[in-house]
């Protein structure tokens, strides 16, 4: 197939782009910057080009003949408007250019926030009731799409979910995860210093290169508006991960003093909330347990610790 994938240069997409190149596809990078990760242009059958997500007419001069779209691309904004605009308008645009240029499969990338208050266990038919804009913005690009599979009963349309992605540069130069938790946990770790987190706060993490094989399974195959979440069945907290990352500093010797794991309670019970994730498994027989590559994401930070300085990349 002939791919298109916006944000394919930072860091979901990058473990994307690389999962399709190694099934033999040919993607086509939308990007700001097509130049960002020269690692990525090296796998067979990828390439880049300049096409920005506020630029819908260098998107639609780049989209030829697709068979298929795959926008994993982010664009934030400070206020409601602001996501309207960035977000939902833009994936709209992207999306109607690529059923105009004939992809017959299209994949929105969604947030397990465009739910947002859970029931004790949650799966993706239930009402969106979202808590921020970032999240009403990805539930109303899934509304528009469900009503463009109305429209367009020949083209398959659907949606994945991710929860909090994590993992090392898929190549290099590539990005990892944005969010700063882990770096401060394992920074804190390497000096000593107390680590403080929330009692049983965690969620069910998932490694990047699983997450890309759900884009591949669903690509390859014939499902159609349909929702999935992008998420390991395993719960894992942040204490697990401090944790970890404690006692990998003792084994290696990089702390002179060992941290102190220092846990705020707010209530929060021992009984976690959860996503159903049996969707993935029923139709795709994808299951994923996130703990070794959690440790292991874990130590490759402890060890790389300077080459970031502070600043994940993303």
């Amino acid at each position: 197939m002939r791919i298109y994938v916006t944000g394919g240069t930072g860091f979901i997409g990058s473990y994307v782009v690389k999962e399709l190149s190694g099934k033999g596809h040919e993607i086509i990078i939308l990007a700001r910057n097509p130049e960002k990760v020269p690692a990525l242009l090296k796998l067979p059958g990828v390439k880049a080009l300049r096409a920005p997500m506020e630029d819908m007419a260098a998107v639609g001069r780049a989209m030829i003949k697709p068979d298929a779209l795959v926008h994993i691309a982010l664009c934030w904004g400070d206020t409601g408007p602001d996501m309207i605009r960035n977000e939902t308008l833009a994936s709209v645009s992207l999306i109607d250019i690529a059923v105009k240029r004939g992809a017959k499969k299209i994949i929105f990338t969604s947030s397990t926030a465009a739910q947002g208050s859970l029931p004790k266990t949650l799966d993706e038919t239930a009402r969106l009731m979202p808590n921020d804009f970032y999240g009403a913005a990805k539930g109303s690009v899934e509304l528009f799409l469900s009503a463009y599979s109305n429209y367009y009963k020949d083209i398959r349309f659907n949606t994945i979910r991710p929860g909090y992605t994590f993992g090392d540069p898929v190549v290099p130069g590539g990005a990892m995860e944005n969010d700063r938790r882990f770096f401060n946990i394992c920074s804190a770790a390497r000096s000593g210093k107390t680590i403080e987190l929330i009692k049983n706060d965690g969620t069910q993490f998932i490694w990047a290169g699983d997450l890309a094989k759900v884009y591949s399974s669903l690509l390859e195959s014939s499902k159609s508006d349909r929702t999935y979440y992008g998420l390991a069945k395993n719960f894992v907290t942040w204490r697990q991960i401090a944790l970890w990352a404690v006692e990998y500093a003792k084994k290696r010797g990089l702390s002179r003093k060992k941290s102190v794991i220092k846990l705020k309670n707010l209530g929060w019970g021992d009984d976690p909330y959860l996503f159903n994730v049996g969707a993935i498994k029923r139709d795709f027989k994808l299951s994923f347990d996130s703990a070794a590559r959690l440790k292991a994401h874990v130590e490759f930070l402890m060890e790389n610790h300077g080459l970031y300085d502070g600043k994940v990349k993303s």
